[in-house]
């Protein structure tokens, strides 16, 4: 997989090996189910955190299902803000963070 859904004690080894890597999580944090992707995203330094739109698979949930026919990179606010959410910071800083790791990863 290229998204992370699983639990941080799975991703702590290879964060401490990898100092460079960046994690990605995907809508599927807008789920009810997405516990132990929360425990991870709570961990993991914002820092080392991407967000990917994975469309058109992993819809946001926030989304009424009459619209949400498949998922697009406009739906990415709903999974940023449930991060912001999560790890108990503003938005703004949430986006402006994944900005600047977006920037990094890709050389911007």
């Amino acid at each position: 997989r290229h998204c992370f859904t699983s639990s941080y004690r799975v991703v702590k080894p290879l964060l401490e090996l990898f100092p460079t890597m960046s994690v990605g999580f995907t809508a599927v944090l807008t789920c009810s189910s997405a516990q132990e992707s929360w425990q991870a995203v709570r961990e993991i330094p914002l820092e080392r955190i991407v967000m990917e739109s994975d469309a058109p698979h992993f819809l946001t949930r926030q989304v009424p299902r009459s619209i949400r026919q498949c998922a697009h990179p406009g739906l990415a606010l709903r999974t940023v803000h449930e991060m912001a959410r999560v790890k108990v910071l503003s938005l703004s800083h949430t986006l402006a963070t994944l900005r600047e790791n977006a920037c990094r990863l890709c050389s911007l």
